[in-house]
């Protein structure tokens, strides 16, 4: 399930990241208790802190562009969470080695890095949603269905088309197509209410339509989840 690693969605979710929180800092509250030449200290020390965890994540991000050594990958994935645990960039440091542990078959090595990055942060942030998401993927590929299902089954403000499509995914491949198709259903519900078409949950509602019975209504189906 490699579609759940996309990197089109780190990037929207670092974008709100940006957005929410790095034009937020408390400088007045900083300033009063440090005075003006501490606060220019420690504004120093945090750009640097920063820049270097940035440095690091974008180094990590080449490396997965091209494809290159995955040792060298995970060495700076673990040094960015070690040495910048409290950063963002070690969050999607941890999500980028959790995806190249999936693409080499490592499902535990992606439930670890996965289960790091959402206790370093909030977890219903965006980007907690978003790793959420994929532990949920990832521990549904190892057979962990309830578990993957409980963490759905929460919700999401952020991704609740992915959510809904996951869910779906999850019943389809555990030989439930009433409850993956009551699920499908509910993404493509959702996508159209947020003013969005998804052609994938579009074939997946009409592919299963097509093989239940003609009785497997909306409503049935949705009982069934």
């Amino acid at each position: 399930m490699a579609e759940h690693m996309q990197d089109e969605a780190d990037l929207e979710a670092l974008k709100r990241w940006w957005d929410e929180n790095g034009k937020g800092l408390v400088a007045a509250v900083v300033v009063a208790v440090l005075g003006t030449l501490g606060w220019q200290q420690y504004q120093g020390f945090t750009a640097s802190k920063a820049e270097a965890a940035s440095d690091l994540y974008a180094t990590m991000l080449a490396i997965q562009l091209e494809d290159g050594d995955a040792a060298q990958l995970m060495a700076l994935a673990e040094e960015l969470k070690a040495e910048h645990s409290a950063s963002t960039y070690a969050r999607f440091a941890a999500m980028l080695e959790a995806r190249r542990a999936v693409d080499g078959g490592d499902l535990e090595v992606a439930e670890a890095a996965l289960r790091w990055a959402l206790t370093a942060g909030d977890t219903r942030s965006d980007i907690g949603q978003l790793i959420q998401l994929r532990l949920a993927r990832v521990l549904a590929d190892q057979g962990k269905e309830t578990e993957a299902l409980a963490i759905l089954g929460q919700g999401s403000a952020a991704f609740p088309v992915a959510y809904a499509q996951a869910q779906g995914d999850i019943h389809l491949a555990a030989g439930r197509p009433e409850q993956a198709l009551a699920a499908y259903r509910q993404g493509r519900d959702l996508a159209t209410e947020l003013g969005q078409y998804s052609v994938v949950l579009d074939n997946k509602v009409r592919t299963l339509e097509t093989r239940l019975p003609v009785d497997a209504s909306p409503e049935t189906a949705e009982g069934a989840i």
